[in-house]
Formats: structure tokens, C-alpha cells, sequence
């Protein structure tokens, strides 16, 4: 019985197979920006593993050409019809959705994977090759360093009993697993998520991954990314800087039309918080739920979060921040202690639940949109290992963004 791999089978089997912000982003773009021009690019930020050497291109591009086939079927569309966010058209639209080929190469040693065309037809690509690469690097490392199915599986399960053990010693934490992209396999995953739901339910909120959200009949739940305000930026630069500055409330604006009360978390440091606060028009922190933290000193950006709350007099007791960035167990502990009972606390796991199991350490990897409409998207972060694009673009964006930031910490995940 397989553990860990199914090599005969694809890697991503459903459509459904992706974080519930990509389904929510998909709409957005739908309705926004359905003829906008992009590019995609992958980056492996681990630059110490040549990527190349485990990952073949013949075997990726399999992989990428079986999700290609892959659609909607009438009981995804039905699933998603239950979560009453989408018109009927778009529901629709889905099931004609078609993904334009990415592009792989090799360059000194890292793999080169580039997506291009509409936006509809390029977003969902990020979540699938992240995971499909995760998949196939963990597979070639495990063979090159002779540990062996039975070893991993014995080991990871080792951590997961430890932190189910932590979980249920401490039930005021409160999480959701968001661990689809960078996953050590599809089976690990899906054992994660169904370990965690049997031994800690109390303390899970959701699952991101829609396909096991569904499968397990627990609630699908995300927020958004930084791939919007990363497109409105490349189109804002067209028009002048205040444009520029505007681009992560027109974000806000579109998405609230949309979803309403639902969803609504913000995702401020794309081009730093300091600057998304400052200049936050009043309707949003006051309608929406909260905070996304995803970068940067955690303790110290929810200071922030609090004291611009407190400053707007808003009380705090309503309102969430949602800590995301390389998360363990510890870390959660000391965060909840931190502002448990100032403001309300939740957490989104990744990496280190679906991709701990010790013998094999995941990469860090990512894939970003990197144009939209012939300009340079620019991604800042609380984290200037994170800043993404060209020099002189992350220059003109500081100084339009007044970002002063110098927090420089090397990425885990």
C-alpha cells in the first residue's frame, strides 16, 4: 500500500485540487480583468538545491499536460454552487476553462517554469505547480539520498502525533491548514488533514485545499493573495503615482463588492503595512473582519494591526489577525499568548504540517506573477527576502510607498 507516492497517477487528479483563494481570486479576475495579459514565473528561493538535478523536465511537463486535460465536472460545480459567493455564468464559465501551456527550461542548474497569457488562464497554475514540483523533488531526493518510503512515513508521522499531542494540550489554538502548495506529497497531505480532523478537530477551522474540504466535509475557507495588488500595481504605473498608491484599496473596493461581508480579510504587506495603514481609507478597517500577517516580524506587525485599530476606535475584541508566515507549534503558543485576549487569534499552517518529515527538508518555493499588461509587478513585503522584481522597479516602489522597512530574514518556506 503507498504512504507517500502513487508515481503511476497524476500528482493533481481534480480541478479541485487548489486553495479556496485561487476559486475566489478566479471570480475576481472574471469579473475585473478577463482579457488581462500576464506572466507567471517560478522561483526556487532554496538556491542551494539545484533544482534541476532532482526534478526532470520530460516528467514536469507530463505532469503539467495531464492538469491541462483536467475540468470542472458537474459535481465540482455543484460543490462550489454551495457556497453561495458565484452567479450561475460564472459557475458555467468554469467548466470551459481552458490553461495555457507553461513553458519549461533550465538554467544553471534551477528550473525555469513560465505561464503566460489571460489571467483566467494562467492563476490557477501557481497553486498546481507548486505542489506538483514539491511532489516530484521529494520523490528524487528521497531515492539520491537512499531513504526510503517506509523511513519518511514512519518519521512523519512521528512529528504529526507530536503536534496533534501539543494541540490537544493546548485547545485555545485555533488553526487552519493551508498546506497544499508546498506539500511533501498529495497522500501526505491528505493524511495530514485527516489525522488532524480525527485526534484535534476542535482545533481546526477549515482546510484551504478545496478538494480535501470537500472529500473530509469540513469548511473550505481562504482569503486572498498578493497576486491582485501585485496586478493593479503593473497597471496603476500606466496612469501616475497616486494611481500607484491606490492600487491596494481598489483591491478592497472590488473585492468587497463581490463578497460582501464574506471573506473579507485583508492582506496589507505587499508593499509594506506601515504604508497600508497609514493611508487606509476609514470603511475598511471598520467593515472588515481583519488582518492577514504574512511577512515580517509577526509580533511586531500585530502591534501594529492593534494599535491602528485602537487608534481608530475600533474595538479590538471584534476583530482577527490571521498569522500565516512559517508557523510551528511554538510559535503559534507564543503569538496566541501574546494577544489572546486583546483581539481575536487564528492561525493558517503550512509547510511545517504537510511538509515535516524530517529526512527530506522542503524547499522554498514559489511562483509569482511577475507582468500584467507589459509592466513589472513589484511585491515589497514586511520581509525584504521576499521583495520580488526588477531592482530599479522595487526602487520607484519604495519611494512611491514611503517604505522604510529594513526587516531582512531568510525565507524558511
Amino acid at each position: 500500500m503507498s504512504m507517500l507516492w502513487q508515481p503511476d497517477r497524476p500528482i493533481i487528479r481534480s480541478p479541485l485540487e487548489t486553495d479556496v483563494y485561487k476559486i475566489l481570486m478566479l471570480y475576481y479576475i472574471n469579473e475585473y480583468y478577463p482579457y488581462l495579459s500576464v506572466r507567471w514565473a517560478f522561483k526556487n528561493r532554496t538556491t542551494a538545491v539545484q533544482l534541476a538535478q532532482y526534478v526532470s523536465v520530460n516528467e514536469l511537463r507530463e505532469q503539467l499536460q495531464a492538469v491541462q486535460q483536467l475540468r470542472f465536472s458537474d459535481a465540482d460545480i455543484a460543490y462550489l454552487r454551495g457556497w453561495e459567493m458565484f452567479p450561475p455564468a460564472f459557475l458555467r464559465q468554469l467548466q470551459s476553462l481552458r490553461l495555457t501551456m507553461p513553458d519549461i527550461t533550465t538554467r544553471d542548474g534551477q528550473l525555469q517554469i513560465e505561464a503566460s497569457g489571460s489571467w483566467l488562464e494562467t492563476t490557477l497554475w501557481e497553486i498546481y505547480i507548486l505542489a506538483i514540483v514539491a511532489e516530484l523533488y521529494g520523490r528524487a531526493r528521497a531515492l539520491a539520498d537512499d531513504i526510503s518510503e517506509r523511513a519518511l512515513y514512519e518519521e512523519g508521522m512521528a512529528r504529526l502525533s507530536g503536534k496533534v499531542s501539543f494541540l490537544r494540550t493546548h485547545p485555545e489554538l485555533k488553526l487552519a491548514l493551508f498546506g497544499l502548495r508546498r506539500r511533501f506529497s498529495q497522500l501526505w497531505e491528505e493524511r495530514v488533514t485527516e489525522t488532524m480532523l480525527t485526534h484535534a478537530r476542535t482545533s481546526i477551522t477549515g482546510v484551504s485545499n478545496v478538494y480535501l474540504a470537500q472529500k473530509y466535509d469540513v469548511e473550505a475557507v481562504g482569503t486572498n493573495a498578493h497576486e491582485l495588488p501585485m496586478a493593479e500595481y503593473a497597471l496603476a504605473r500606466h496612469q501616475g503615482p497616486h494611481a500607484v498608491r491606490q492600487a491596494p484599496y481598489k483591491v478592497l473596493a472590488q473585492w468587497q463588492q463581490l463578497y460582501g461581508h464574506k471573506a473579507l480579510i485583508m492582506l496589507p504587506d505587499t508593499f509594506g503595512t506601515e504604508a497600508f495603514l497609514r493611508d487606509l481609507p476609514p470603511e475598511y478597517p471598520h467593515r472588515w473582519r481583519g488582518y492577514r500577517q504574512d511577512s515580517g516580524d509577526a509580533r511586531l506587525i500585530g502591534e501594529q494591526y492593534v494599535a491602528d485599530y485602537e487608534r481608530r476606535g475600533i474595538d479590538t475584541q471584534d476583530k482577527l489577525i490571521l498569522f500565516t508566515d512559517g508557523l510551528d507549534c511554538a510559535r503559534m503558543l507564543e503569538l496566541n499568548q501574546a494577544f489572546a485576549g486583546r483581539i481575536m487569534v487564528g492561525f493558517g499552517v503550512g509547510t511545517n504540517f504537510t511538509n515535516d518529515l524530517g529526512l527530506v527538508k522542503p524547499l522554498s518555493i514559489v511562483m509569482k506573477l511577475r507582468e500584467a499588461a507589459g509592466n513589472p509587478t513589484i511585491k515589497l513585503s514586511d520581509n525584504l527576502a521576499k521583495a520580488m522584481g526588477p531592482e530599479k522597479e522595487i526602487a520607484i516602489a519604495k519611494q512611491l510607498f514611503g517604505y522604510v522597512g529594513d526587516f531582512n530574514e531568510a525565507t524558511t518556506y
